[in-house]
């Protein structure tokens, strides 16, 4: 049996194959379901692939590898979201001075909700750097998280949990304050949500779709500005 298990998780396509099939399944359960939060594919199916990876004996380096080429097609993919940028360019341009605010106090909110708590309770450095880019996109943290000398799995895992949150409960949460504004909700849940937040505001409607992509880039690359000079204004005190 073990012998059986070891020539199948050795197959190239198995990380590949096991990913695409985990999605899939935990898309078709979430439809079931009419959509129920905790049900989300995202985290179902990473809870599932955890379970293989477990029972196959699969390291997490050797998972990484064989869905390398997931990855990099993923990557040519984020790329495309230039076109509905494109197709919304004026109205994101009418509304570029709101965008503009709305994005520093996102971001500046997104870095004050993951440090506050801990520098109240004080926290170590090592910490601090693995909270402090929570709200940027999976690779912009975990190389940020990295270069400060924090924690990068548990960065990779706090990042996750915070897209699948945004995803899950950001438009309900939006619309019980009153926020209905499509620019506005898309907008919110790229910056709070990165990806998984993007995808969830391409349900919704392109217009969402749009403002979260720009929500998403502009926040990762102002977080990459404000997270240091946060740690070091923290460690000065």
């Amino acid at each position: 049996m073990t012998d059986w298990i070891d020539q199948i998780q050795a197959q190239p396509l198995f990380g590949i194959a096991a990913t695409i099939f985990c999605y899939v399944l935990a898309t078709s359960l979430w439809k079931r379901c009419n959509g129920v939060a905790l049900l989300h594919p995202v985290l179902i199916a990473t809870t599932m692939v955890s379970v293989v990876l477990l029972a196959t004996g699969m390291t997490y380096e050797q998972y990484a590898l064989q869905t390398l080429p997931l990855n990099e097609t993923l990557g040519v993919i984020i790329v495309l979201l230039a076109v509905p940028l494109y197709r919304q360019f004026n109205l994101i341009k009418s509304a570029g001075s709101a965008v503009a605010l709305a994005l520093f106090v996102g971001s500046a909110a997104a870095l004050a909700s993951a440090l506050t708590l801990p520098t109240l309770l004080g926290a170590g450095d090592e910490l601090l750097a693995t909270l402090a880019p929570k709200s940027a996109t999976a690779a912009v943290a975990v190389e940020l998280a990295q270069r400060l000398g924090g924690v990068v799995g548990l960065t990779a895992v706090i990042v996750i949990s915070t897209g699948i949150f945004g995803a899950v409960f950001g438009p309900a949460i939006l619309r019980a304050v009153g926020v209905h504004d499509q620019r506005a909700i898309g907008l919110a849940l790229g910056v709070a949500s990165h990806a998984i937040g993007t995808a969830r505001a391409f349900q919704i409607s392109e217009t969402a779709g749009a403002f979260a992509s720009l929500g998403m880039i502009l926040n990762a690359l102002l977080t990459i500005a404000l997270v240091p000079i946060a740690l070091k204004l923290i460690l000065a005190f």
